[in-house]
């Protein structure tokens, strides 16, 4: 049955609402589940921030990323709450901001519908435009999607699939009617994908690759590159404008894979395995991250990859069917950032190299291989009766595996305790965490005790879990147990600034000021130390974790704490020389002032200080009034 234009809107506008309707249907009651994970440091560093802080705010929050448009999202989200609330219709911010994430996926799932129409070049045929809906229920409903719906922070892969998806559509959309304000849009919707997340770069290249193949049977190849050059160049042009932005506003980090060979061909075997069984077989959670790594079923993966992609070759040019090579492409793309985050060894701004999030994009080829799928067998009996009963396995398993995903979501109590064998040690590490943040709400000391050892046995090298154990012993005022673990930190961390920098501040706020101060100066020593072997006359070695500027600031609050203002100011007033921009010192200084009796002194400081960080005014405010 053919449609008319108006019959295909309708058509399109019913199954938006269809899957919008079965999503809340399923899914509906996750409105009202609590925050996980990071949701709450989106909160403390962003959304409570002050209004003229925001920009600031979202620097130090993404730090390595440039999500601009992310944030701008949250803030649309406050607004609403706002609003609801100041109509009197009570909600809380966290419901508003899951509605968000809801909405962005099932928009989403329509605009794979709308792709797939355009790939296969179907717009008005009823019974191919049902197929090409029920393939995209298969992304609407695929496990791996889990944590971008039901966790708020992890939006942004939505995000910028939502722009990548919309700029796909233009393009393919410009191949036959070139017009300046299509590039505009092409332009502007790629930018604002990239704005979400990097990870959509791909689509640089696999936009026109797929116009390529498309076209790759109905006309010569020099006339095949004009119609895809143009795009290509666009998309070009778009990516290092951005990229020029993204590295004015962000930090620079320092990334470097792995220099043996076969290190870089086992993470790249084990990244490639786990992306591929969480898109065709996602039967394990991994909650956050994943170390699970397997070299005999990686490879197995890998080859069963290699004969679909053969395939798939065979018919694109023996079949001259364009439809698996797309998917084929579509994967390979969509997962060569994630894979290589995989081969990484070292400064990967994360905890882990593998999560199931990055993945998000690629879920579009399996909806792409059922619409290939049902187009391809649905005119025989038994072919038909095979995709229907295999179709109707997989959507209903999606659905189970992801409500049951769901319910990790609840709060973050359950998230960080209901964790999967297969989840890494850090996700333990957490569990452990919550039970002994729960056992000391509750003052059940051997209920702590237990959760302790237990972190502890996970990795006797791990810091936070000497610090908590010198945290315990000092409540217990157990000489013998705080000797014991101030040996183990010196025994595994001696060479370790950041390390001996977190155990400072840990004597700092027991109020153990010559052991703070003791840590620091080995800092110093360290620091000179490495700078007598690097220093030359035309390299000078910057030191940043912990900064120069930072440990004077230490001393400063050392020195306060004792009542030595003379010397807090020096320190102080030394970090801020260090680091202009060091706000906190400079807040730090003038409250040392005032207890000198130079109010007025004090009071310009306070002002410089909320200058340079609006997030003190508040507190730097009442000081101020104090002075005056």
């Amino acid at each position: 049955m053919k449609l008319t234009d108006t019959q295909n809107k309708i058509f399109e506008y019913v199954i938006y609402c269809i899957s919008f309707s079965l999503f809340l249907f399923f899914f509906g009651h996750t409105l009202d589940y609590g925050r996980t994970y990071d949701d709450f440091a989106l909160v403390d560093r962003f959304t409570k921030s002050p209004g003229d802080a925001k920009l600031i705010s979202s620097f130090f929050y993404a730090k390595f990323h440039f999500y601009p448009v992310y944030f701008l999202t949250h803030e649309l989200d406050n607004f609403f709450t706002f609003l609801l609330n100041f109509n009197g219709i009570e909600i809380l911010n966290s419901k508003i901001a899951k509605f968000t994430n809801i909405f962005l996926h099932v928009t989403n799932s329509f605009l794979v519908y709308l792709l797939i129409k355009k790939i296969f070049k179907i717009e008005h045929n009823l019974r191919s435009n049902i197929f090409i809906f029920l393939s995209s229920l298969i992304f609407l409903f695929h496990p791996i999607t889990s944590q971008i719906i039901f966790n708020i922070t992890t939006r942004n892969e939505s995000l910028a699939l939502f722009f990548g998806l919309l700029t796909f559509i233009y393009c393919i959309s410009n191949v036959h009617n070139k017009r300046i304000i299509n590039y505009f849009f092409i332009s502007l919707l790629f930018f604002l994908s990239l704005c979400s997340k990097l990870m959509t770069i791909y689509l640089a290249g696999l936009i026109p690759l797929t116009v390529f193949l498309l076209n790759f049977h109905q006309m010569n190849l020099r006339e095949n590159f004009k119609k895809n050059f143009d795009i290509f160049i666009l998309l070009c042009v778009t990516f290092v404008v951005y990229y020029y932005l993204r590295t004015v506003f962000t930090e620079k980090n320092s990334l470097s894979f792995y220099g043996n060979f076969d290190d870089l061909l086992f993470y790249f075997l084990t990244s490639l395995k786990f992306y591929l069984i969480g898109l065709f077989f996602p039967y394990e959670h991994i909650y956050v991250y994943a170390t699970n790594y397997d070299l005999g079923l990686s490879i197995i993966v890998f080859i069963l990859f290699l004969i679909y992609a053969i395939i798939a070759f065979y018919l694109f040019f023996k079949k001259k069917d364009p439809i698996l090579i797309i998917s084929v492409f579509w994967i390979i793309a969509s997962l060569t950032l994630p894979v290589m985050f995989g081969m990484i060894e070292k400064g990967f701004p994360l905890i882990s190299n593998l999560a199931e999030r990055y993945q998000y994009s690629s879920v579009v080829s399996v909806s792409l291989l059922l619409a290939w799928m049902f187009n391809k067998f649905f005119n025989h009996l038994y072919k038909k009766t095979l995709i229907l009963s295999f179709y109707g396995l997989i959507i209903l398993s999606s659905v189970f595996v992801l409500y049951d995903r769901s319910k990790v979501y609840i709060n973050n109590t359950v998230f960080m305790t209901l964790t999967d064998e297969n989840s890494p040690k850090n996700v333990f590490r957490y569990s452990f965490g919550v039970e002994m943040r729960d056992a000391i709400l509750k003052n059940d000391m051997t209920t702590y005790r237990f959760n302790l050892y237990q972190m502890y046995q996970l990795d006797t090298s791990f810091d936070e879990a000497i610090l908590e154990f010198l945290r315990y012993y000092i409540y217990e005022k157990n000489e013998k147990g705080i000797e014991f673990f101030e040996k183990e930190f010196e025994k595994n961390f001696k060479d370790s600034p950041p390390a001996r920098f977190k155990l400072a501040r840990f004597y700092t706020l027991y109020e153990d000021y010559n052991k703070a101060e003791d840590q620091i100066k080995k800092i110093f020593e360290k620091y000179e130390e490495i700078r007598s072997q690097l220093d030359t006359s035309s390299r000078r070695v910057t030191f940043l974790d912990p900064p120069i500027d930072d440990l004077y600031f230490e001393l400063g609050k050392i020195s306060f704490y004792r009542e030595d203002y003379e010397k807090a100011l020096e320190n102080f007033k030394t970090a801020n020389v260090i680091n202009p921009l060091h706000a906190t010192a400079l807040y730090n200084a003038a409250i040392t002032l005032k207890k000198l009796g130079l109010d007025e002194e004090a009071t310009k400081l306070y002002k410089d200080a909320i200058k340079m960080n609006p997030f003190l005014r508040e507190t730097a405010s009442n000081l101020i009034a104090e002075t005056n």
